[in-house]
């Protein structure tokens, strides 16, 4: 089904749909995904019609909001079955800015009780727990919104690349962190995003996109060598620890 049909089951046009969605964000949520990153994420959910999908970075929750409501508009569309899942993993038991609010506050409280029923919140956990829970090439989408700071975000994937399905879609959040706030220079998801050779999209509504989608390509080991190419050529901005990168790399 192509998006723009979608106005016909949503009973409006997504961005209408997402604006909505939006609006609702508790206040006390902070540093989470802009408007413009939000709606991109919901569209590339909702087009992937997938049953299940994978969050890394749960933080308050309120991306989760947005990725359980697109696979439960594709329920309803029939393009994906009933018991669809959003699993979300995150570090910290707590949300970074408020140590009063779980992990994931945000979408409990905005979620209604039959939706939330379809979030899997796994905390603590890292990229690494993935692989634990999924099988191999199981996985066609994915959102990665974790630490910034290289490696992690090349490591993220890394760890959780053979759980996913050649022609997987992974979207990756803040590719032009450092671009668009000279106060968070973390490069980790800029160098990412722009050294891979592989097919992109990025939010085309954005003068200055922060979010955009890679795809796992078929020779997923060519593709892993393209990570461990990038997890090597830049500076380490964090130490992340022998036994997670041995974990990673294995």
């Amino acid at each position: 089904m192509k998006i723009d049909q979608w106005s016909e089951i949503i009973g409006c046009e997504p961005e209408e749909y997402c604006d909505r969605l939006y609006a609702s964000r508790p206040e006390w949520v902070v540093g989470t995904v802009s408007s413009y990153d939000a709606c991109f994420l919901f569209r590339r959910a909702l087009e992937a019609a997938t049953n299940l999908v994978v969050e890394i970075g749960t933080a308050s929750g309120f991306s989760t909001v947005f990725l359980c409501h697109a696979l439960n508009l594709a329920s309803k569309a029939n393009l994906i079955g009933p018991d669809f899942e959003v699993v979300s993993y995150d570090l910290r038991t707590w949300f970074y800015a408020d140590e009063t609010r779980e992990t994931g506050d945000a979408a409990r409280e905005l979620l209604e009780p039959e939706l939330l029923e379809h979030v899997v919140f796994r905390s603590p956990a890292t990229a690494l727990t993935v692989a634990t829970h999924h099988d191999h090439d199981s996985l066609s989408f994915m959102f990665i919104d974790a630490n910034h700071a290289h490696p992690w975000p090349t490591l993220d994937l890394l760890a959780t690349l053979d759980c996913l399905l050649p022609g997987a879609e992974v979207v990756l959040h803040d590719i032009n962190l450092p671009v668009r706030k000279e106060n968070f220079p973390e490069w980790g998801v800029k160098h990412l995003f722009d050294d891979l050779d592989v097919h992109k999209d990025v939010d085309s509504a954005d003068p200055l996109p922060n979010i955009g989608s890679i795809v796992v390509p078929t020779e997923k080991e060519l593709f892993r060598d393209q990570l461990l190419s990038i997890l090597f050529a830049h500076t380490w901005e964090v130490d992340v620890g022998v036994d997670i990168t041995t974990a990673a790399l294995a």
